[in-house]
């Protein structure tokens, strides 16, 4: 498994619409997509995507122009920075 963390920071009204705009999308995520979540502390946000295997979340980026969890967090005025690592265990 992988996950692509997407984080930027964010007001709180900020994380609440984007909070919104995921439960919205939550029928059109990508296939390799297992879960998401939105973890905030009160001026950072993260959005972390779980995929099935880092393959397939390496393949999506190569073939998308906008990876989804950028395009979402653009949609509520923020940049986010994009990392993917190793997820060990998910429970």
């Amino acid at each position: 498994m992988a996950a692509a963390i997407f984080e930027a920071a964010l007001s709180a009204e900020q994380a609440a619409k984007l909070a919104r705009l995921m439960e919205e999308g939550r029928s059109t995520r990508p296939a390799g997509v297992l879960t998401v979540a939105l973890l905030y502390d009160g001026d950072r946000g993260q959005l972390v995507a779980i995929w099935k295997s880092r393959d397939a979340l390496e393949q999506y980026v190569s073939e998308t122009e906008v990876p989804r969890g950028r395009e979402l967090m653009r949609k509520v005025g923020v940049e986010p920075t994009m990392t993917i690592v190793d997820v060990l265990d998910l429970g």
